[in-house]
């Protein structure tokens, strides 16, 4: 009977200890999984919405890196307007940028200042958005080309 006892002390003491390990690989999944949401990157204008009677010339952006990565970013960006539940390109096709890369590290922003171009695109009253890219490390192998938005509204 003492031997029984003796036995059965251990498995249990064994059974828990391996309980409290699933406890902490949950854990630790579960971590993982909301950090890998999180991990983003965005583009913000403020404010975002304007008045057409005193459209700004130039609106400054935030580009946010709350990833991991080191991304790269350039001058280029495009303004869109939203007609018919469809995003077109309003942008002159004439512009162009200094090929420039600026790397913006983990968790690190940058702030763009970018040109409406009042004199070239005709605004009215609607949703507009400013598109930027970015690339990431693995760009030479992937040729992925990422893109970013900026909502405004002009009244």
């Amino acid at each position: 009977m003492k031997k029984t006892i003796a036995l059965i002390i251990p498995i249990f003491f064994l059974l828990s200890c391996n309980q409290a390990k699933n406890k902490n690989e949950e854990k630790r999944n579960q971590t993982v999984t909301k950090d890998t949401i999180s991990e983003i990157v965005e583009l913000a204008i403020k404010p975002n919405t304007f008045k057409l009677s005193s459209l700004p010339g130039t609106v400054k952006v935030q580009m946010g890196n709350n990833t991991t990565d080191t991304i790269t970013t350039g001058d280029y960006y495009r303004i869109e307007k939203l007609e018919e539940n469809e995003w077109t390109n309003v942008s002159p096709k004439d512009m162009t940028f200094y090929d420039i890369g600026y790397d913006l590290k983990p968790f690190d922003n940058k702030t763009f200042e970018e040109k409406l171009l009042k004199n070239k695109i005709n605004y009215n009253s609607g949703k507009y958005r400013i598109v930027k890219n970015y690339v990431k490390p693995d760009y030479q192998k992937t040729r992925e080309n990422f893109y970013v938005y900026a909502e405004f509204d002009i009244q």
